[in-house]
């Protein structure tokens, strides 16, 4: 049984579901969300087609929607979908199944995995014994997808997050639409050593070095890899990172998100 996921990833926890479950299921390719880009077309070799995104202020971030858009499977291929996030899925799930249901295609799985948050502009790193305890029930639950899936099982569909609130989605909405704002005021200081980290991290191509300066485009969907990353904690907006303390996944190094 041959398998593919594809992931969208800032800080690495998306990217360590993937590849864990990857490593239980055995057989399995993993690519970032931007190879459905420029090929739509899921390969007939893969029995099994997984998507694992976040959920950034209830919705996966509008980059994911627009990778899984059109996507082409065959008839036999069974799809499932993880929520990686801090705890609130939202409405996460139900933005992958879209797609894929515009798609023609039903979907088997649904699964959220619990990882520490990350949206530094919030909030600093959480305790290292907290991560850890995380990593580890994210890895049992992993275990029991991969049973799932290697059964060809099919569970109900998930619900919205319980800790979501549909009073509060048009100031989502609003919070989503100010991604690309604020993503083009990042700051870079004088501590940038251009080691264009950064640029091969960003899971949209949303950075770019231009005569020895990183400069930021207009489609940031606000991941937080460039600043969580960063070596020497030189980006920041409105000195919100500052004195925070970093985040990434225990289990991911930087040079495993490079895309570029």
């Amino acid at each position: 049984m041959k398998s593919v996921i594809y992931y969208f990833s800032g800080t690495g926890n998306n990217l360590a579901i993937a590849k864990q479950l990857a490593k239980e299921l055995g057989e399995t390719t993993v690519l970032p969300m931007s190879e459905l880009v420029q090929n739509k077309m899921i390969s007939d070799e893969y029995e099994w087609v997984g998507f694992t995104a976040p959920s950034y202020f209830s919705h996966v971030p509008p980059y994911v929607e627009e990778c899984m858009k059109d996507v082409s499977y065959n008839e036999k291929q069974k799809v499932f979908l993880i929520a990686g996030c801090g705890g609130n899925r939202g409405l996460a799930i139900q933005d992958m199944r879209k797609q894929v249901y515009n798609s023609k295609k039903e979907v088997d799985l649904e699964y959220m995995v619990m990882l520490s948050g990350s949206y530094i502009l919030s909030y600093g790193s959480f305790p290292m014994w907290y991560q850890k305890f995380f990593i580890k029930q994210s890895y049992k639950k992993i275990h029991k997808m991969a049973l799932d899936i290697k059964n060809g099982r099919k569970r109900k569909p998930l619900g919205k997050g319980i800790f979501y609130k549909t009073k509060y989605e048009a100031a989502v909405q609003h919070s989503i639409a100010n991604y690309a704002m604020i993503g083009k005021q990042f700051k870079v200081s004088d501590k940038c050593s251009a080691c264009e980290a950064c640029l091969k991290i960003c899971p949209v191509g949303n950075i770019s070095l231009t005569d020895g300066k990183i400069t930021f485009g207009d489609h940031c969907n606000q991941c937080m890899g460039c600043i969580q990353w960063c070596q020497n904690h030189a980006i920041d907006y409105q000195g919100k990172a500052a004195k925070r303390k970093r985040y990434h996944h225990l289990d991911v190094k930087r040079q495993d998100l490079f895309q570029r």
